[in-house]
């Protein structure tokens, strides 16, 4: 089994460092507290997720997930936070068969998953007004079986794009009445993600303990390369971890898939001319995606989105040194760009440090601009 996991989670023992941030959800979990925590794209929050619940259920914990990313609406939510109850709590089960009684009246529909091949249930119901009403039942009923039960909630800044104005309220409401469940929210859009609970003005404010997911430490990080290759009889110095993980700036995802090409290449001795070559591999592979990035962005967007990646990382990008060396126009026209980037999560801006910069998201995409 390859050892560098870039869809999925299995076990601790292929997952890399986050001890702080797994103790914080254990602590607040425990401590009946719900946690936001805010993420670049890519960065693990999914992973981190998924390793908390790992070990809440070595405990008999009930945990339940649900990605919002594809919803569209209040009904997608409904469907999704039923669907989601629905496979934790099997039918055979006691909890599954309480579930079932109390939705009998919402008429459900089971169907099979074409993707997964997973049962999937989705409630015959149609009005806003019946959603409305649905998901404090159902989240009620979770609270009344007297059982911890923890709910994430991936990519929670999607409710901002419903087309229903009052989710927010609706979800902090019923919420703060629970007394048995707790909630972890994540989502990768940080902008949005701090209007929903940083903003004075909304339902969620002040309500979570708010979590920033970092980096992971570059020290720890090539320790477990280092780990995970020799285990698997990889030869690999300091020297080659260092270039892995310059190349792709100790980015999550980056890193993880760079390193899963490296061991499936099998050459078993690693040199840095076997780095070089799987990462041109992987920048190859995406060039005709690159390229239509190139055409649906403006020359001036384009321009700001090279400076930034032969840059790697830029803390004054309205200075006149780097806007007069990239030949960027004026002050003005680099901010309209950078906002443009930034909606179109091409560009990050990390301002939950003591000195902000702006980074390319897509560290694949960097490398490519870099060597153009």
């Amino acid at each position: 089994m390859n050892p560098f996991l870039i869809n999925n989670y299995t076990s601790p023992e292929y997952f890399c460092d986050r001890e702080v941030e797994t103790k914080s959800l254990i602590e607040n979990i425990k401590n009946k507290s719900n946690s936001a925590f805010f993420a670049q794209r890519r960065i693990g929050k999914t992973a981190l997720i998924k390793h908390v619940f790992y070990l809440l259920q070595k405990k008999n914990q009930h945990t339940i997930y649900l990605d919002i990313y594809s919803s569209q609406n209040l009904k997608d939510f409904t469907n999704q936070l039923a669907n989601s109850i629905y496979n934790t709590f099997p039918e055979n089960k006691t909890i599954g068969k309480r579930f079932w009684e109390a939705i009998k009246l919402f008429r459900p529909i089971i169907s099979v998953d074409e993707i997964t091949g997973n049962p999937h249930l989705t409630l015959d119901i149609t009005q806003t007004t019946q959603f409305e009403k649905t998901i404090p039942q159902l989240l009620n009923f979770l609270d009344s079986q007297n059982k911890n039960i923890v709910i994430a909630i991936d990519e929670f800044q999607q409710i901002l794009n419903y087309p229903e104005t009052n989710v927010e309220a609706i979800l902090r409401t019923c919420i703060q009445q629970l007394n048995n469940v707790s909630f972890i929210f994540c989502g990768s859009n940080q902008k949005m993600m701090h209007q929903i609970f940083n903003n004075a003005k909304k339902p969620f404010y002040s309500s979570t303990k708010n979590i920033n997911l970092k980096k992971i430490d570059k020290v720890i990080y090539a320790e477990f390369i280092k780990l995970q290759f020799e285990k698997h009889k990889f030869k690999i110095n300091d020297e080659n971890i260092d270039l892995i993980l310059e190349l792709t700036d100790c980015h999550t995802y980056y890193t993880q898939r760079l390193c899963h090409d490296i061991f499936a290449f099998g050459e078993k001795k690693i040199n840095n001319s076997i780095i070089v070559k799987t990462i041109n591999n992987i920048v190859s592979d995406n060039e005709s995606i690159y390229y239509q990035y190139r055409n649906l962005i403006t020359t001036s967007q384009w321009n700001l989105l090279k400076s930034i990646a032969i840059e790697k990382k830029v803390e004054q990008i309205y200075a006149q040194k780097f806007i007069y060396k990239y030949k960027l126009g004026t002050s003005a026209n680099v901010k309209r760009t950078i906002e443009a980037l930034m909606e179109k999560e091409m560009v990050y801006f990390n301002a939950s440090i003591e000195n902000p910069f702006y980074e390319i998201n897509d560290k694949f995409l960097m490398y490519w601009l870099q060597n153009k």
